[in-house]
């Protein structure tokens, strides 16, 4: 069973929190996952920065902006991540932009987010209907969960589409 399911299976109030990988420095990723692990989070999704943060407010947008001029890349943050599931075993999401994953390639990050026990992915910009038809089934294959996002103006009926192809859970934005 995936560790997000794990999670929402055993507890009812759970605390997920968000940090950029390669912020303030390159090298306090791990460091900051063992902090927040020691401190009791349920979840820690880490932010793949990407060079136009569109969707994200002020302070992602900076701390994107710095991790990338720190070096941050998606391949580093994989080799940051190689020792994973040695130190934590809380559920670890990866949350970013599609362009970056499309550019690794999405089977071949798909492949590493498994190798190094990333549990789901949080990809604002990943369309539905693109997804079903060429991801879906790659994502299971490696056992990552895909939580898409919804709005207070999202329409009932886009809910219940994505409630029916999300798993994990469904990521609502408040404002």
């Amino acid at each position: 069973m995936n560790r997000i399911n794990k999670v929402f299976k055993n507890k009812k109030d759970i605390l997920s929190i968000y940090f950029t990988a390669g912020f303030p420095n390159l090298s306090d990723t791990n460091s900051i996952i063992q902090s927040l692990d020691n401190s009791g989070v349920d979840m820690i999704e880490v932010g793949l920065p990407f060079s136009d943060p569109l969707a994200d407010g002020p302070t992602i947008q900076q701390s994107s902006t710095i991790a990338l001029k720190n070096g941050m890349t998606t391949t580093k943050l994989f080799d940051q991540l190689k020792g994973l599931r040695k130190v934590t075993n809380i559920p670890i999401i990866i949350m970013g932009y599609f362009n970056p994953i499309l550019q690794f390639g999405v089977e071949a990050f798909c492949k590493k987010c498994s190798e190094v026990g990333i549990d789901g992915l949080i990809i604002p910009d990943l369309p539905i209907k693109y997804f079903e038809q060429n991801n879906k089934s790659i994502f299971s294959d490696h056992d990552l969960h895909n939580m898409f996002l919804i709005a207070p103006q999202t329409p009932e009926e886009r809910i219940r589409h994505i409630d029916k192809i999300s798993n994990g859970f469904i990521y609502m934005v408040s404002s």
